[in-house]
C-alpha cells in the first residue's frame, strides 16, 4: 500500500475524551552501555520492552554548553518580553521564574512555516522551530557520529538528517504551597506524533532534576500504539485509536526522565510521550530529533494536500510502508517481535 493511500484513508482520529490520569513517577535510567559498544544486549533489550532507552553522556559537556549558550543569544534576540515587565537574563535565575512573554505573531496559514510558528511562545514553554536548522545543533544531535551510530544500531539505513525540531525550553513557574503535587498527573499530555514516527531523539543540554520538565515517557505503550496504527510508520490511526490511548493514560504509569547535560533518550516512535511536570528552579532545554528509513517519501505539495506538512519536523511519509496486521505475533519481551521487521535490531 502506499502512504497516499494511507494518509487519504485514516489521516485523522477523534483525540481521547479525557480521564484521570496516571502521575508521573521519577526515574533515573539505568545504564547499561558498555566500553567500546554502540549497544549492548541489554540496551536493545530495554528499548524493545519499554520502547526507549537512554545514553548518558552521549554527547560531550563542552558541545552542549556552547550550543546552549547560541540557543541563549537567539532566544534573546527573537523572543519579546511583555512591555513593562523586566527583561529575561541568561545568568540571572532571577528572571527565569514565570517570564512575561509578548504577544505571539498568528500562527502562518500558507507558506514555509504553514501550520506552526517559527517560534512558539507561551506560559512556560518556549519552542525555537526557526533553529532548528541551525548547523551547530544539526552536528551536535542527529549528524553526531555517536548519535548516529546508535540509531543506525536500532533502525537500519537511515535517511539523511537535514534539520532538527529545534530546542524546546520549559521554564520555572511560580508555585502556590501546596499545589506542585497535585499537578504532577494533570499536567501531563500523552500524546505521540503524526507524519512519519520510527525513531526519535530527545538531548538535554543542561541538567535535568527531579520535577524540572524532564521528558516523560509512558513504557511499553510503543506496541500497543503500534497496532492501533493501520501502517507500521505513517501516522494512519485506526478506529480504537482513541481507546487506546486512554487505556495508556489510566493504566500506565508514566517515567520522568530525569539526566545529565548531554544524555540522549532514544524512543520509539509510536511510543506515548509527555512534556514533564516542572516545579523546579532550573530551565529544561532539549533539542528534539528524527529518523526514519532511508526509503521513497511523499513530497511538500503531497503532505500539504493530506493535512500532514510539519515543516519544523526532519521525517516524511514514507511513499511504501508495511501494514501493521502482517507484523502480527508475540515473542518473548526479551527478543524482538514481528513489529521490529526492517529494524537492524530485529536481527540481532
Amino acid at each position: 500500500m502506499t502512504a497516499g493511500a494511507d494518509a487519504r484513508g485514516t489521516v485523522t482520529a477523534p483525540p481521547a475524551p479525557p480521564s484521570p490520569k496516571q502521575p508521573s513517577q521519577v526515574f533515573d535510567a539505568p545504564d547499561l552501555s558498555a566500553p567500546g559498544a554502540v549497544l549492548t544486549d541489554a540496551e536493545i533489550d530495554f528499548f524493545v520492552r519499554h520502547g526507549f532507552v537512554v545514553k548518558k553522556r552521549l554527547l560531550a559537556a563542552s558541545a552542549a554548553n556552547a550550543a546552549l549558550d547560541r540557543t541563549w543569544r537567539h532566544l534573546l534576540d527573537r523572543v519579546p518580553m511583555a512591555d513593562g515587565k523586566g527583561a529575561l537574563r541568561q545568568h540571572d535565575r532571577s528572571t527565569w521564574v514565570s517570564p512575561a512573554w509578548g504577544p505571539m505573531p498568528p500562527t502562518p496559514t500558507d507558506g514555509p512555516h504553514a501550520g506552526r510558528a517559527p517560534i512558539v511562545y507561551s506560559g512556560a514553554t518556549v519552542k525555537l522551530h526557526d533553529l532548528g536548522a541551525a548547523g551547530f545543533l544539526v552536528r551536535l544531535v542527529p549528524n553526531n557520529p555517536k548519535v548516529r551510530r546508535v540509531a543506525e544500531g536500532l533502525l537500519g539505513n537511515l535517511r539523511p538528517s537535514r534539520r532538527t525540531r529545534g530546542v524546546y525550553a520549559l521554564f520555572p513557574t511560580r508555585q502556590d504551597e501546596g499545589e506542585a503535587e497535585t499537578r504532577i498527573a494533570d499536567a501531563l499530555l500523552p500524546h505521540t506524533d503524526q507524519v512519519c514516527q520510527q525513531l526519535n531523539a530527545c538531548a538535554y543540554l543542561d541538567d535535568v532534576p527531579p520535577h524540572g520538565g524532564g521528558f516523560t515517557v509512558y513504557p511499553g505503550s510503543h506496541k500497543a500504539l503500534f497496532h492501533a496504527h493501520r501502517f507500521a510508520a505513517n501516522w494512519s490511526p485506526l478506529p480504537h485509536f482513541a481507546e487506546v490511548m486512554r487505556e495508556v493514560a489510566t493504566e500506565t504509569a508514566p517515567l520522568e526522565l530525569t539526566g545529565s547535560k548531554g544524555d540522549v533518550v532514544f524512543w520509539h516512535g509510536r511510543l506515548v510521550h509527555s512534556a514533564g511536570v516542572h516545579f523546579g528552579q532550573h530551565i529544561r532545554w532539549a533539542v528534539f530529533a528524527d529518523f526514519t528509513h532511508n526509503g521513497e517519501t511523499l513530497s511538500d505539495d503531497e503532505h500539504r494536500a493530506l493535512g500532514q506538512f510539519e515543516w519544523f519536523k526532519d521525517t516524511r511519509l514514507l511513499r511504501s510502508d508495511i501494514e501493521t496486521t502482517t507484523c502480527e505475533g508475540k515473542d518473548d519481551d526479551a527478543h524482538p517481535e514481528a513489529m521490529w521487521r526492517g529494524w537492524r535490531l530485529a536481527g540481532r
